[in-house]
């Protein structure tokens, strides 16, 4: 575990996975979700090279197959720190025989993270080492803690900076697949209640610029989150318990339930021709007044 600093944050990254374990401000406030055996037991999860799930656990590359898990390789990996400083950490993950045998792809993944002021600061880079074009998936998957009242998080609230019109990716009634894309009723503002959960398992909306939101709390405290302009922006929380939500920014989405199979095909996927690389970013801002 890294520890990192500023004025107003610390913030604890985990090695494996390279992922948020905690963000405290000056006052002592956890930002993080802890974790629940109830509920989910994580806190964040660095995604990649798919997001979620894939139909039957595969995809496949010139028609062979390859399995990967449920938001990709990065969750149980021990990433390598190549840089530390007291406000800044990155790792790197970089392929080998092992993650060419479930993504044939030659890749380098750095991501840093970075405070500034009351800011948590999130960078991926995906560089293509291949001799050949790459296509893969990535995101973000933060659980910030929501005030829970008479067991609901109904109170919470995340509001887009004006009105959008998205479209949504409606999944199955487990929550896997995509079932169909539809529009959204146009919405300034949406509740974090278990109910919305109950409903939607994910919501996954996409077609708009989503470069900015805020979830903000009815204690006072907001979560200011910025966006590298993700292709789809999905929220969370288990439909039952839990005082969290996850602010999403995904450059991908799941499998359909009746997928493409070639990796390439798959919708919203993101491609870098050789020797080209990407920066993916994000942050939240702890705000309170």
């Amino acid at each position: 575990m890294s520890v990192i600093y500023s004025d107003k944050l610390k913030v604890k990254i985990d090695e494996v996975g390279s992922s948020l374990l905690s963000i405290q401000d000056e006052d002592g406030l956890e930002c993080i979700w802890q974790g629940d055996e109830k509920s989910w037991t994580g806190h964040d999860v660095t995604i990649f090279p798919f997001v979620a799930r894939l139909k039957d656990g595969y995809y496949t590359v010139n028609g062979e197959e390859y399995y990967i898990p449920s938001h990709g390789i990065c969750r149980r990996h021990n990433f390598e720190i190549v840089g530390k400083s007291s406000d800044s950490v990155t790792h790197i993950y970089k392929w080998d025989e092992d993650t060419i045998e479930v993504y044939p792809y030659k890749f380098e993944l750095i991501i840093e993270h970075k405070v500034e002021d009351a800011k948590y600061i999130k960078t991926m880079t995906v560089k293509n080492l291949d001799d050949k074009e790459i296509y893969f998936g990535i995101g973000g998957h933060p659980a910030v803690n929501v005030v829970e009242e008479k067991g609901d998080t109904a109170n919470n609230y995340i509001v887009f900076k004006k009105p959008i019109s998205p479209n949504n990716f409606y999944l199955d009634e487990a929550g896997h697949f995509i079932e169909k894309k539809d529009s959204y009723p146009q919405i300034e503002k949406l509740s974090c209640s278990k109910s919305t959960m109950q409903k939607f398992k994910t919501i996954i909306f996409t077609d708009e610029n989503f470069d900015e939101v805020e979830l903000q709390r009815p204690d006072g405290v907001t979560f200011k989150f910025e966006f590298s302009n993700p292709t789809a922006l999905a929220f969370w929380s288990h439909p039952m318990s839990g005082a969290y939500y996850c602010v999403e920014p995904w450059w991908g989405i799941p499998d359909f339930a009746d997928p493409a199979r070639e990796l390439k095909d798959k919708e919203l996927i993101e491609s870098l021709a050789v020797g080209e690389s990407r920066k993916y970013t994000f942050s939240i801002e702890v705000c309170k007044g």
